[in-house]
């Protein structure tokens, strides 16, 4: 099975299928665990690992499994409670179909690495951006079974918490790409400046981070350290004027303070 096409074929399916978000994830991490699998035709998937991973109760899991039963992404069977469940993957492309697209576009093992690692590189950014949640590393995901919180679940978790509305296609977007870019302290950092603002536009926690990179700060120590040098530098230039306008402090930025 090739994982770049079934993923730009889910996206495509998506346009005239729409799916809940959470029914998206999970089927992201489904193909995720198939793809660290081998592509067995059938392989388990204990309902912790999902529920973690997704972030979701059990009884959300199986709403949504049965969402992708029904719309024929994956066959499931039920083993009993003391067995993890069985999945099947429904491909959107037959192995067929794939072998001979790779035939005609690539003639040798090594343009085929080359591909996928353009592939990758440009669809995953382009295309498959509402769930950059899921980071390719050439053909598989970047997605430790052993420590299910990503920083793409951790930045969601404080989207939802600072109170900034429903994420829809843009907004994870945007959840993604912070995630991807900037530590998770720094992030933390951001959310927390910006509930202080009451700032309701996750737009202003970017732009919080954007100022934080273009000082080249990129950990919270870093932060300290500038800001504490600020508050001295900035207390020396002003002597015993006081301050006198905003446009005097030549620090003066988005979610930095004195």
């Amino acid at each position: 099975m090739n994982y770049i096409r079934e993923i730009n074929a889910f996206m495509d399916w998506l346009e005239i299928n729409p799916l809940e978000a959470t029914t998206q994830t999970l089927w992201f991490h489904i193909m995720a665990i198939a793809n660290k699998s081998g592509w067995p035709e059938w392989f388990t998937i204990a309902n912790l690992t999902l529920m973690a991973r997704v972030n979701v109760s059990e009884n959300t899991l199986i709403k949504h499994r049965n969402i992708l039963v029904q719309k024929g992404r994956i066959l499931y069977k039920n083993q009993g409670k003391q067995k993890a469940g069985k999945y099947k993957i429904i491909p959107f492309t037959s192995k067929n179909e794939v072998n001979h697209s790779v035939k005609d576009s690539v003639t040798s093992k090594n343009e085929v690495k080359r591909e996928v690692k353009r592939e990758v590189k440009r669809e995953v950014k382009h295309e498959v951006n509402p769930s950059v949640l899921y980071k390719l590393n050439e053909t598989k995901l970047i997605d430790d079974i052993d420590n299910p919180q990503t920083p793409f679940q951790e930045t969601v978790e404080l989207f939802k918490k600072a109170g900034m509305g429903e994420i829809n296609q843009i907004i994870a977007e945007v959840l993604g790409e912070i995630a991807d870019n900037y530590p998770l302290e720094l992030i933390q950092e951001a959310f927390k400046r910006a509930g202080i603002k009451n700032a309701t536009s996750i737009r202003y926690v970017e732009k919080i981070l954007i100022s934080w990179e273009r000082k080249g700060i990129k950990s919270l120590a870093q932060l300290e350290v500038y800001e504490n040098n600020r508050r001295g530098n900035y207390g020396i230039s002003k002597g015993d004027n006081g301050r006198n306008s905003q446009e005097d402090d030549p620090y003066a930025g988005i979610g930095l303070t004195l």
